[in-house]
Order: C-alpha cells, then structure tokens, then sequence
C-alpha cells in the first residue's frame, strides 16, 4: 500500500511541474548559492575549511534539508492523507513507510548531484564513503522516530508544523551546516555542545575522504535511536486510533 501510495504521491507532484525534479534540489542550491556568494565577495569572513567551500556549503544545505524532511514527513504524511484515515481501515504504519520512501527517492537526486559536484572539484573518493550510507540511515531514523512522536500534537495543532522549521532554522546557525567550528567565541562553544554538529561533521568528512572523529557518539546515538524509535511506535499506535476519531 505504501508503495503504491509513493507512487501516486511523485506522480501527482511533478506531473504538473516544468522543472520538474529540480524542486526537489533547489532549495539546497538557493541556501548554499546565497552563503557562496557572500563568502566569495567577501561580505562575510569564515573560518578555513577542510574541503573548497562552495562543495562544503552545498553537502551542508544538502544534509540539513534531509534532517528536516525526516523530522516533518511523519506529520506531513499523516495531515496529507486525512480522507484515507476516516474512509479506510488499514494499517495506519503504512504512511510512515509511505513518506520514507518519497524521501528516499527525492535523495536520490540530491546525492547525484552531491556526485557531480565532488567530481567538479576533484575530491578523492576513500573507503570512509562507505560509512557515510549507515551513518545517514541512523540520522533519518533518529529525525524521523521525533518526527513520529510529534504526530498527535502535529495532527491536531497545527501550530507543531510551524514552530518545527523555525527551530531547524535556528539550529542550522548554530550547526556546522554553512560555516566550520571558529575557534573561539560563543558560536564556537555553542557548536561544541549541540550533537547535530557532530551528525554532519562525520556525515561530511565520511562524504569526502576523512576520518570519522567521534566513533563512540554513534554507538551512544545507535542506542538513543533504537529507543526512540520504540517509543515512536507505541506513541502512534496508541494514538492513531484518537486521531482517526477526530478526523471522523
């Protein structure tokens, strides 16, 4: 069912559409053209980094718009099929699998592109890339058993669907996500203390040939990971069944 329902969904969303794929890319391309031109004009002063910025800044655009869908796509799915829920009776886990497979294929497009720009700017490619897919999957999963979890309140209050980005957005500037760690100062100490900074700057050095710097806070987000994602499902199940009633 949720494959057919992926199906429908992409369909339904680029059948009408002029540039088709290309919105599911730009708004990574328009975030990180705009961090590239300011750095590049000098407009803004940013610390060094490892890899050319414009690849550094679009692998960071790129990822966040990824943590973001993840955290959004539960409550998105279940908002977005309202008619299926008080009509039919079935599975209700259907359009979690359903909403993970519409990120999965709009990711595809992304890393192609992620591809070709790594191939622009000649990063060598090593074996850490093959950490880079398990370590994104754990990431999605972690976004997404939050996402999970916010359902009854997203469902019911849209208010929940508009502080969500807000917070994202605020988290991005305090992230590595369009500038690497400074040295000093209060956004320096403030990167230093939130764990998304260590999700993209292993997920970017894995990406680009460097060594992954913090093996044991995975192992410690595996475990987090896992428990969310077990809360996340009894939270649903527990109360798909009152959002059912009151969307009937």
């Amino acid at each position: 069912m949720a494959k057919q329902l992926a199906k429908r969904d992409i369909t339904s969303q680029y059948r009408q559409s002029v540039l088709g794929f290309f919105w599911a890319l730009f708004p990574a391309i328009m975030s990180a053209l705009v961090w590239i031109v300011l750095q590049g004009t000098g407009t803004i002063k940013l610390s060094a980094t490892e890899i050319p910025y414009p690849l550094f800044v679009f692998i960071g655009t790129t990822l966040w718009s990824v943590f973001s869908d993840c955290l959004n796509m539960p409550t998105s799915a279940v908002n977005g099929n309202k008619g299926l829920i008080s009509k039919i009776n079935f599975d209700k886990e259907a359009l979690i699998s359903l909403g993970f497979l519409k990120l999965s294929f709009n990711l595809l497009f992304k890393f192609l592109l992620i591809g070709f720009f790594m191939l622009y700017f000649k990063v060598t490619l090593c074996m850490s890339i093959l950490l880079f897919i398990p370590l994104l999957v754990i990431i999605m999963l972690f976004f997404m058993s939050i996402g999970v979890i916010l359902v009854p309140l997203g469902v019911l209050y849209s208010d929940i669907s508009r502080f969500v980005p807000i917070v994202m957005r605020l988290l991005m500037y305090i992230t590595p996500v369009l500038y690497a760690v400074p040295e000093t100062g209060l956004i320096s100490r403030a990167m230093y203390y939130n764990p998304l900074s260590y999700f993209m700057m292993d997920l970017r050095h894995s990406l680009t040939g460097f060594s992954i710097a913090y093996p044991l806070f995975w192992v410690g987000l595996i475990g987090v990971t896992l428990f969310l994602g077990v809360l996340a499902m009894i939270i649903y199940r527990v109360s798909i069944p009152i959002i059912t009633e009151r969307m009937g």
